[in-house]
C-alpha cells in the first residue's frame, strides 16, 4: 500500500436522537482475486442500532455530491465499489431530507491504488452521534492451508464481546462497540464459535477457506449476539459502469438483513464509479 487512508469527520446540525443511516444488503464472494492496477476499492457498513434510514451522497472531491443510496437500514455492508485512487467526499442524511440539510455525518476518505478499505460507521461519536472509522482490508495470502479472521464489534447494547473458537482459539476478547480487530490466521475449516458479551452467550459458524480473509461483522438481534461472515478483497470488481440512482425500501427487519434483494444494491452501488464521470451537476 503505498498510503495511508485518510478519513476527516464532521458532525452535522443535527442531534444524537435525529441521527440517521445507511444498511445495505450483505454479501459474500467466492474466492479471492488479485486487485488490478489504477484503481482501489472501498465498501460503507452500517453498525449504529436504533438510527433510522438515511440517503447517502458521494463525489470526488471538490464536485456535487450526488444521492447513490436511499433508505436503508442497520447491520449489513455493501458490495465494494471500483475507484480511481484519490480523494472522494461521502455524506449522509436523513432520508428524503432536502438537498441543503446539514448532513449526519460528512467524510473526506482518500483511496490509494490496490488498496480495499471498509469505511464502517458506528454511534459511538461524542453524546452518541456518528463516528466513521476507515479500516484497510487485508489483501495479502494468509499462510498456506489458513485463512485470515478479524472481528468488527457493531453491537452497542451488549459490549464488550469476546469471539472464542473451538481449542481455546481466541479470534478476539473484550472488544469495545466500535472496534476493529488484528487479523488472527485459523487453519481451514468450519468453525463453530461462542459469542460472548456480559450474560449474553450466543453461537454461531464461519467457513473458513484457505487463502481468504473474513470479517466477522458482530451485531446485536433481540437480546442475542449475531455474526456475520463477510469475505474480504474477494472478487473485487472493475470499474463500474455509470450507474442510475435508485430507491431503496425501509429500516432492516430484526435480523438485521435490509428488505430489498441484493442486486438492488448491486444497482445502487454501480453509481459509486470512478473519476470525474461519476458525478454530473445537478
Amino acid at each position: 500500500m503505498r498510503t495511508l487512508p485518510q478519513l476527516l469527520l464532521r458532525p452535522g446540525g443535527l442531534t444524537a436522537a435525529a441521527l440517521l443511516l445507511v444498511a445495505l444488503t450483505p454479501v459474500t464472494a467466492e474466492a479471492a482475486t488479485a486487485p488490478g492496477p489504477g484503481v482501489g476499492w472501498i465498501r460503507v457498513g452500517h453498525l449504529s442500532p436504533k438510527v433510522p434510514p438515511v440517503d447517502i451522497s458521494f463525489a470526488p472531491f471538490g464536485q456535487a455530491e450526488k444521492v447513490v443510496i436511499r433508505k436503508a437500514g442497520y447491520g449489513a455492508v455493501t458490495p465494494y465499489s471500483s475507484l480511481d485512487p484519490g480523494k472522494y467526499t461521502l455524506s449522509m442524511r436523513p432520508a428524503d431530507a432536502p438537498a441543503g440539510t446539514p448532513p449526519a455525518l460528512s467524510a473526506t476518505i482518500e483511496v490509494a491504488e490496490r488498496s480495499a478499505y471498509s469505511l464502517l460507521v458506528f454511534a459511538n461519536g461524542p453524546d452518541g452521534t456518528l463516528n466513521g472509522d476507515l479500516v484497510t482490508d487485508d489483501l495479502s495470502a494468509p499462510a498456506a492451508g489458513k485463512g485470515r479472521v478479524r472481528v468488527v464489534e457493531g453491537s452497542a447494547a451488549i459490549a464488550p464481546v469476546s469471539v472464542a473458537g473451538p481449542t481455546g482459539v481466541s479470534i478476539t476478547k473484550d472488544a469495545t462497540y466500535g472496534q476493529t480487530s488484528s487479523y488472527v490466521d485459523v487453519p481451514e475449516g468450519r468453525w463453530p464459535l461462542q459469542l460472548t458479551g456480559g450474560t449474553v452467550q450466543s453461537t454461531a459458524e464461519v467457513d473458513v477457506r484457505a487463502g481468504t480473509s473474513t470479517t466477522l461483522l458482530i451485531t446485536e438481534n433481540s437480546g442475542a449476539l449475531k455474526a456475520t461472515p463477510i469475505s474480504d478483497g474477494a472478487s473485487l470488481p472493475e470499474p463500474p459502469k455509470l450507474g442510475v440512482e435508485t430507491g431503496g425500501g425501509g429500516t432492516a427487519p430484526p435480523s438485521g438483513v435490509p428488505l430489498w434483494p441484493a442486486v438492488a444494491a448491486v444497482a445502487l452501488l454501480a453509481a459509486l464509479v470512478a473519476g470525474r464521470r461519476f458525478v454530473r451537476a445537478r
